[in-house]
């Protein structure tokens, strides 16, 4: 969302286009590194040796005529792969909560703590490389030999920081091919990235600004304050990765690839499992085939409690995957206790949905859905259960009138968040004949996207820091 990348955009894509279509991939390999290298250098030497310790393994992986063996190799990909994970993103957090176990029970100890920068995109990269060995070992897909297209897999610059996290059996065929000029791919991609950069600019980053002066000044606001800013952190949180989604989907779609969807319409979820099925799906379709199918076949004589089980370490998964804290733990834990409370009352809440018209009973789930996820993201927003605690009890404890930092600033964003929840109400539903952003008439889809640029320009917060999700 910087000056800074649209600059690095254009001049790649003017060259990309002009160069012969075989020297195409060789040279986003190249424009992708030097992107990650744009951050920190160093962290490009990480990158290099889990693209070539997954290439070989995957190869062997292919190659092995036992199962033993091809066991083996996958052995060897997870070490790899997860202890790279974990000395970068984890390990601090381990030895701290070692060294408090040794304090329990009256033993020293003394074990180094590392003072180290989690590498970018780190988390979604070794997902992407765990699944790409997996679906090898299983037989679902083939060993990538090209070299240079393995790489180009691993490191395109679109996805590179905060996903989609693309599966090989999509991106790998796209990489084989040779990719020609087309203007449609040029509109379409624009349109997406300034799509992207309204939900980033005019509502994410405005929503921002109000939470920032609100949650730095807690014990002066009211409960209705601290309320509504705990509930419009939810809309934050989505215009901000999926505006990231946005742009990263679109600007891929510039180069003529086209990455996975990792969002759809999710505050139209009526329970939980519909939430996960909307929302950052590259990551909850990851875990649904590597995790949860796996350990919900393998516990299937258990009934339920194996079905249980699989939702229990699934999220668990997907809680500790965003973060090194005990917050992201319990942001899990909530997860998967909803879900197993939907996979206990399922028979309960179907003869109960038969009793009340369908539209309340939709739009009553709907309403409890989003108010969990918001409840949730108290404990995904702080670091300590002591500042979630903050949050939730000064709702509570504190009368008084809504904060009005800027009538700018709210009205903004509150007209942002209406833009931005119609048009997935209108994607979801289909309920206004006349649609803008998709209508067939060419002037009515200009003039819509003029506008939206416009609102960019005018509304849009260049100075609001980076995205969320790049922490994770």
């Amino acid at each position: 969302n910087s000056i800074v990348y649209f600059l690095f955009l254009v001049c790649t894509l003017v060259v990309y286009y002009l160069l012969p279509a075989k020297y195409r991939n060789y040279f986003l390999i190249v424009a992708s590194a030097f992107f990650y290298m744009y951050v920190r250098i160093e962290y490009i030497f990480i990158i290099i040796f889990i693209i070539l310790s997954n290439y070989l393994i995957g190869i062997k992986i292919e190659r092995s005529q036992t199962k033993n063996k091809r066991k083996q190799f996958l052995y060897l990909s997870l070490f790899i792969n997860l202890g790279v994970l974990i000395f970068f993103k984890y390990w601090n957090f381990l030895i701290e909560n070692l060294l408090e176990l040794f304090r329990l029970f009256h033993k020293s100890n003394s074990i180094p703590l590392i003072e180290i920068a989690l590498p970018l995109g780190l988390s979604y990269y070794i997902f992407q490389t765990i699944g790409y060995i997996y679906d090898i070992y299983r037989g679902s897909q083939k060993s990538e030999k090209n070299i240079s297209r393995f790489s180009l897999f691993t490191l395109f610059f679109p996805k590179l920081l905060v996903g989609p996290i693309e599966r090989a059996g999509r991106l790998l065929p796209q990489l084989a091919k040779n990719i020609y000029f087309d203007k449609e791919n040029i509109i379409e991609g624009g349109r997406r990235i300034a799509w992207g950069l309204f939900k980033k600019l005019v509502v994410a980053d405005r929503i921002s600004i109000y939470q920032r002066v609100v949650i730095n000044n807690l014990q002066e606001q009211s409960g209705i304050t601290i309320l509504f800013a705990s509930l419009i952190y939810t809309f934050q949180v989505y215009a901000d990765f999926s505006g990231y989604t946005d742009i990263a989907i679109g600007t891929a779609r510039l180069f003529g690839f086209n990455l996975m969807e990792n969002f759809k319409r999710p505050f139209t979820a009526k329970n939980l499992s519909d939430f996960w099925r909307r929302w950052h799906i590259s990551l909850s379709s990851w875990v649904n085939d590597y995790i949860y199918n796996p350990i919900s076949y393998t516990r299937r004589d258990w009934g339920k409690w194996g079905i249980y089980y699989a939702l229990l370490i699934s999220f668990l998964v997907i809680g500790i995957w965003h973060g090194a804290t005990w917050n992201f733990v319990l942001f899990g834990l909530l997860q998967a206790f909803a879900l197993i409370y939907e996979v206990a009352t399922r028979k309960v809440r179907k003869k109960i949905s038969k009793k009340i018209p369908s539209i309340i009973y939709n739009n009553i789930s709907i309403l409890l859905t989003f108010l969990y996820m918001s409840f949730s993201l108290i404990i995904f927003r702080t670091s300590t259960f002591s500042s979630a605690y903050d949050i939730i009890s000064g709702i509570f404890s504190t009368p008084g009138k809504l904060f009005v930092d800027k009538p700018s600033t709210l009205f903004f964003m509150l007209i942002g968040c209406v833009i931005m929840m119609i048009y997935d109400i209108q994607e979801e539903y289909k309920i206004f004949r006349l649609s803008l952003f998709s209508n067939k008439n060419w002037i009515i889809k200009q003039i819509s996207y003029a506008g939206l640029i416009s609102s960019i320009l005018l509304a849009g917060v260049f100075d609001g820091g980076q995205f969320i999700y790049f922490a994770f």
